[in-house]
């Protein structure tokens, strides 16, 4: 049948239909594509600058690094960059000076998200927690929030002793390791990740609970990996045998049903005069028609901060353990000023910050040198933005580089060395302008001091224990990280934990 059709008619007919079709398809692509004056790579029809990724990553084969790539992209046309994919158009933001005016100068343009990528928009149909929403509803979230770990906590002596507590378990841990070779990627992510469940739960995971080790693997899978061009271009996920995609949506409604299972399990000691943690605030808003913040948004919110908490703190701790391998002396320095000022009989405590001027100095370099987040969390322009004679079109979708603001040579001397003193003036720490580890602007990450605090206290608490030493004195510790997804996690190394007599 099939046959007989295409043998009445002529191919002739069929390939000037197929070649008018593309050729409509291109017009109509250029006509409601917003025409930009930020210089960029020529995009190609239809598929726009995937060809030019795809070509760049072949061509550099040992930088797989997204990030990295983009970079090139910056030495050939400067800090900003105009790319497009389908109907979407990119614009990358480079440098301090840019990516301030972008996030901080025109902060009411930019404070948004783009809520139209693929794979967001299924999993989040209609409504987003506090990292995607947007508007009024995430002004309301935000402050809910940050209202709501503040009274769990976040600044205070209650949650000190959470992450102490949890700092105690972290060094009995490395303790039993009796000085052996050991990979740190997996253990500091059960202590971040516990410190977070306590404020989300109200209880900890134990180090080998069968359902805590497939939530971290769930977390993991998610921050290693991304849709890349996929979101912009649906079609590819359906055309790639290889796509990720499934994956990530899998793998985050894992984590959504297993807070609601934990939601379920709460209501029977629910008490809505004595709310204990993040999900009593949930069943707390539950059936309320006059509250600001949906149930929906909420449960979302429970989700972002979960992941949020988990990876990222966790990944900084594995930066900090391999410089302080890779630079023995700094790290005697560190512990030094440790043993003087906290001793080895009392754990360390937020206020002992101002006293450990080099300790924060280390810290500080750590998080400038490896930008764990190399990309910002996209924004969206929701008008067109002037920067320097250029003009960011209404709906572009906006990454600035937090790797090129810490490595910006306007700002910091010798930028790709290592430097603690940087962050110290008169031996006393400093913070310095164009630190951008948890971004800039009202999108700045809400989770900052509850991070800052445990990074602090689980690394004193190591550094008052342990001697940190490589696992082969041969190991020259390569400090390129890699970014396979959201964050830039170091190169897979071991190091020996030595108990300090």
């Amino acid at each position: 049948m099939i046959s007989h059709i295409l043998q009445s008619v002529d191919i002739f007919v069929i390939l000037t239909f197929l070649i008018t079709l593309l050729v409509a398809y291109i017009l109509w692509n250029n006509v409601t594509r917003t025409p930009i004056n930020i210089p960029g790579p020529t995009p190609w029809p239809i598929v726009g600058n995937l060809p030019t990724l795809v070509a760049s990553s072949f061509q550099n084969k040992s930088s797989q690094n997204r990030s990295d790539r983009f970079l090139e992209l910056r030495e050939k046309y400067g800090d900003l960059v105009g790319l497009s994919f389908g109907n979407f158009t990119q614009v990358l933001v480079f440098g301090y000076d840019k990516v301030h005016k972008v996030l901080v100068l025109n902060a009411d343009k930019t404070k948004f998200r783009p809520s139209n990528a693929a794979v967001a928009k299924k999993l989040f149909p209609k409504e987003a927690g506090v990292v995607l929403s947007n508007g009024q509803e995430w002004v309301d979230l935000r402050r809910f929030t940050m209202v709501a770990l503040k009274d769990f906590g976040v600044g205070k002596k209650s949650l000190e002793e959470k992450i102490q507590e949890e700092a105690r378990f972290l060094v009995e841990l490395l303790s039993k390791q009796n000085k052996k070779p050991f990979d740190v990627s997996k253990v500091f992510s059960k202590a971040t990740s516990n410190i977070i469940s306590s404020i989300i739960f109200g209880s900890r995971f134990d180090f080998n609970d069968p359902v805590f080790i497939r939530l971290l693997g769930n977390i993991d899978y998610l921050f290693k990996n991304n849709a890349g061009v996929e979101n912009m271009i649906p079609l590819l996920t359906y055309l790639n045998p290889f796509s990720k995609v499934p994956k990530i949506i899998k793998n985050r409604i894992e984590i959504q049903d297993y807070i609601r299972s934990r939601i379920d399990d709460e209501r029977r000691s629910f008490d809505p005069n004595n709310v204990r943690h993040f999900l009593d605030l949930y069943l707390q808003q539950e059936g309320k028609s006059n509250s600001k913040i949906s149930e929906n948004h909420l449960f979302l919110t429970i989700a972002d901060l979960y992941l949020a908490g988990t990876d990222t703190t966790s990944v900084t701790l594995q930066w900090t353990m391999l410089y302080m391998i890779k630079y023995p002396d700094m790290q005697k320095k560190c512990r030094n000023q440790i043993l003087e000022v906290i001793g080895e009989d009392r754990d360390p405590v937020g206020k002992d910050k101002d006293n450990l001027p080099y300790v924060m100095a280390i810290l500080q370099e750590v998080q400038r040198i490896a930008t764990i987040v190399p990309l910002a969390v996209p924004h969206l322009a929701v008008e067109d933005i002037e920067v320097d004679g250029m003009t960011i079109p209404k709906n572009a979708i906006i990454f600035p580089s937090l790797m090129s603001v810490h490595r910006d040579p306007s700002l910091w001397e010798e930028p790709d060395v290592f430097r603690p003193e940087r962050f110290l003036q008169n031996d006393k720490f400093v913070k310095r302008e164009g630190f951008s580890a948890f971004s800039m602007g009202p999108r700045i990450c809400l989770g900052k001091q509850l991070a800052e605090s445990e990074l602090f206290l689980i690394f004193v608490s190591i550094l008052q224990r342990f001697d940190l030493s490589k696992a082969d004195e041969n190991d020259d510790l390569p400090i390129d990280g890699t970014m396979t997804g959201l964050t830039q996690q170091p190169k897979n190394f071991q190091m020996c934990f030595l108990p300090r007599q």
